[in-house]
């Protein structure tokens, strides 16, 4: 009984139970049980081949089916970390190209929710107390550095050094609803009771650096974001004062584990953002 429970996963008391259940089910003894001791009766010799074929049958079919799964692997990604992702998506292509990526990108609190519906295998997302108790956090980076970005042309471009208050009146391009980044800044500014011109709220990263660049008021995002951006001089940095920084974590929902594709692609992330 002891080695039924443990190829199982079940507890001895469980596998007598399966047993007794299907004696009374077709009204014949299938085990003596003396002390201690647990033999097999004639009727059941006769059903252990049986049992060992459905056993073999079992695990085949759990086999296939975990295969199926690792040939898949379903990331959500914070909008504002999605390029970063993307990128690191591209590697494990490399890596592991017999398994299908699929990137779903949208606010952090939408792609939280997604995973706790089971939607996504992961989800790469700022760093927040989402309150969401069936979803595991992986720590993955402690602090990625935010920055504001404008036009060359903007007023604020003229001053050496910034504060929040210096945004007073400004026009300002926020991140849509349900954006971490978004909750991030509107509390900054709600503490230093700073009150922007928001002219526009944005769920396209690309938009938001396009509209900065267009002259249209400044924005916040994360200094990895427009590395690329920088050095044409469309884009500038603003010196403010305040150090703006967001952790990054990897959601995994308690009740759908990571398989071994999933475990390996959260490494590659890790790696990415220098977290041992």
């Amino acid at each position: 009984v002891s080695q039924a429970s443990d190829l199982l996963f079940l507890s001895q008391p469980t596998v007598c139970l399966h047993i007794k259940t299907l004696e009374r089910g077709f009204g014949i003894k299938l085990v003596h049980i003396k002390k201690q001791r647990v033999t097999l009766t004639e009727a059941g010799e006769a059903l252990l081949p049986y049992a060992k074929e459905l056993y073999q049958q079992a695990k085949s079919a759990e086999m296939c089916l975990q295969t199926l799964r690792e040939e898949v692997l379903r990331i959500g990604v914070a909008l504002t970390l999605s390029a970063t992702i993307i990128s690191v998506a591209g590697k494990f292509r490399e890596l592991f190209p017999n398994t299908k990526v699929k990137i779903k990108e949208g606010p952090s609190y939408q792609i939280v929710e997604e995973t706790s519906d089971m939607q996504h295998d992961l989800a790469v997302v700022a760093r927040l107390n989402y309150g969401n108790h069936r979803l595991e956090t992986i720590e993955v980076s402690d602090g990625e550095r935010m920055i504001f970005i404008a036009s060359p042309n903007d007023p604020l471009s003229q001053k050496d050094e910034l504060e929040l208050a210096d945004l007073n009146g400004h026009p300002l391009i926020l991140p849509a609803e349900k954006s971490a980044t978004r909750e991030v800044l509107l509390q900054k500014l709600k503490e230093q009771k700073v009150e922007p011109v928001i002219i526009a709220e944005v769920d396209n990263p690309e938009r938001v650096k396009s509209l900065v660049g267009m002259g249209k008021g400044v924005a916040l995002v994360l200094e990895a974001s427009v590395e690329d951006e920088l050095p044409g001089g469309k884009l500038i940095v603003l010196p403010f004062k305040e150090d703006i920084r967001i952790g990054v974590d990897i959601l995994v929902h308690r009740d759908n584990p990571l398989h071994s594709m999933g475990n390996r692609f959260v490494s590659l992330v890790r790696e990415t953002y220098k977290k041992p």
